[in-house]
């Protein structure tokens, strides 16, 4: 039986050439206008204090709460390559994991018979999106991979060796993170389907075979980790096992549920350009699949289609993603697939003029509402407008050897912090934060004193005891005990940690420190705390 497209037209070096290149340029140019915007001592902090002590020989899950290793090995890669542990490091590490990503869907693209003008237009538009949210990346670059991986097999589908590449890097992808590999799979049961309905007939055996085996390989240094790391296994399975906690909900923003409220006309277009997507993308991927199936069962199918037909279906692996905490933030990682779904749909009308002007109509739409998404959250421009609405609301801030654009209020803890722990001769394991700010052990090059680092569930009592006794030699509490998530009192740390709470009361004193902000605390333990300068206790 014929494969589902024909070979390509032009070789793949040079394919290989122009998309490493344009990945390279393009990521390259963004990186240094966008770095120094930002320091998200929550999310972002987490991925860099988990991957400096995963550089200095910790085992992530093991030694520290973590999402799974990937992420944090590769950063740590970059930081022996570099011998530099720092903030800015750390987001180069992430540019260049973006640009893989980006590389690797060009070469689609190519391989696809793209025009060169919807090719650029495509990775411009996804090198913006990378840019937020940027410690997100290896989610974002994991769906583009998987757009890539799709396409292969639906190009050879009764081939054993796409497949076979195709389970290995699900495998990778699960080592990244586990929900990549689910929905990895998900892709590829997808992908058998939709050849089933194509072809009239399902894959042979051999490709699952195939599929299943390169898995197993893909997967086999996290394997080799459960079975020869001491701790690991039992950390491992814990985290499965608490893996529904980790997220909370929030409602998809359609269009009917938009509260513009007195929102500038920015945020108001923004939130417009969100719920449209939240329509649009999912509509997008499931027309996408049945133009394509159509076309094939009408002998009418192209290269581009075919990508079309990949995307879409890596998209809608995605969508779980996207829309099960649907803030913008989980939207924006996980909905890249979209792009070389819409630039493929536009470059197969090219060939009549009637559809090329309707397809590059809708590409404009498109691009425009994904900017009206993008663009606000993009760290340059959400700085800018910041400094603009008031120029003392953004404060520079040296962390790590750069200085970066913070809030003031965030640069303000930053710098009483740094105060205290000199004053007091604060040592590097005498410190500990809660309940979200994993970050500021990075900003100090410390180590958290026990394995916790996100103070947003509760914990039961042994757990708490444990945390308490391994708190015997820290000297300098800061923490802020009305933060929560989502407004919950019951993600308050006075209810998830209390038997925690009640021992800080018991052996620390609370401390008047200058310039720290309302909202935070800081305590320090009773009689044990020598500073230069006099701090008064409350």
């Amino acid at each position: 039986m014929r494969p589902i497209i024909a070979p390509t037209r032009r070789g793949s070096f040079l394919d290989l050439t122009e998309a490493i290149t344009g990945a390279a340029l393009l990521c390259g140019f963004a990186f240094p206008v966008q770095w120094r915007y930002g320091f998200g001592w929550a999310d972002e902090g987490l991925l860099w204090y988990a991957s400096q002590r995963t550089a200095l020989g910790e085992v992530p899950l093991r030694d520290f709460f973590s999402y799974d290793p990937g992420r944090y090995y590769w950063a740590a890669l970059i930081f022996r390559l570099t011998r530099h542990e720092g903030l800015f490091t750390l987001l180069a590490s992430c540019a260049a994991f973006g640009a893989i990503g980006l590389a690797v869907i060009w070469f689609a693209m190519c391989k696809a018979n793209l025009r060169w003008t919807w090719r650029i237009a495509c990775a411009i538009m996804i090198t913006i999106a990378l840019g937020y949210p940027r410690h997100k990346v290896f989610e974002q670059t994991a769906s583009l991979i998987l757009v890539a991986l799709v396409f292969l097999v639906l190009r050879r589908p009764k081939r054993a060796i796409p497949w076979f590449v195709f389970g290995i890097a699900t495998g990778a992808a699960a080592i990244l993170g586990r929900n990549h590999g689910v929905f990895y799979v998900i892709a590829a049961s997808l992908g058998v389907v939709f050849i089933a309905v194509c072809e009239r007939k399902w894959p042979a055996g051999r490709t699952v075979v195939s599929y299943v085996a390169g898995i197993v390989i893909g997967y086999s240094p996290l394997l080799i980790m459960i079975v020869a790391v001491p701790g690991f296994r039992d950390a491992f399975v814990d985290s499965v096992i608490f893996t529904k906690q980790w997220q909370l909900s929030l409602p998809i923003p359609f269009p009917w549920r938009l509260q513009l409220g007195q929102d500038s006309v920015l945020d108001a277009l923004q939130a417009i350009s969100i719920s449209i997507a939240c329509i649009a993308f999912p509509a997008i991927y499931i027309c996408g699949i049945g133009f394509a199936a159509w076309a094939h069962r009408t002998g009418k199918l192209s290269r581009s289609l075919t990508l079309l037909a990949a995307s879409s279906l890596a998209g809608i692996s995605y969508l779980q993603q996207a829309f099960d905490r649907a803030d913008f933030g989980h939207i924006a990682q996980a909905t890249l697939p979209v792009f070389p779904a819409v630039f493929a749909l536009a470059s197969y009308c090219g060939a009549n003029a009637k559809a090329r002007l309707i397809a590059s109509v809708f590409a404009a739409v498109f691009c425009l509402v994904c900017l009206g998404a993008w663009l606000p959250n993009e760290p340059v421009v959400a700085f800018s407008r910041l400094s603009a609405r008031d120029p003392n609301a953004v404060a520079w801030e040296p962390i790590s050897g750069k200085r970066f654009a913070v809030p003031r209020y965030e640069a303000d803890v930053l710098r009483a912090v740094r105060a205290t722990v000199d004053s007091c001769g604060i040592g590097k394991g005498e410190f500990w934060t809660a309940p979200h700010f994993p970050g500021i052990y990075a900003y100090l090059d410390a180590k958290a004193p026990f394995w916790e680092l996100y103070y947003l569930y509760p914990r039961p009592p042994e757990f708490q005891r444990r945390h308490i006794a391994a708190m015997t030699n820290t000297r300098l509490i800061l923490f802020a005990p009305e933060a929560t998530v989502d407004g919950l009192e019951r993600l308050k740390l006075h209810n998830t940690y209390p038997l925690l709470m009640k021992d800080i009361t018991r052996h620390y004193s609370e401390l008047n420190v200058p310039g720290l902000p309302q909202g935070m605390k800081m305590f320090g333990a009773t009689g044990a705390l020598r500073c230069r300068e006099a701090i008064e206790t409350k």
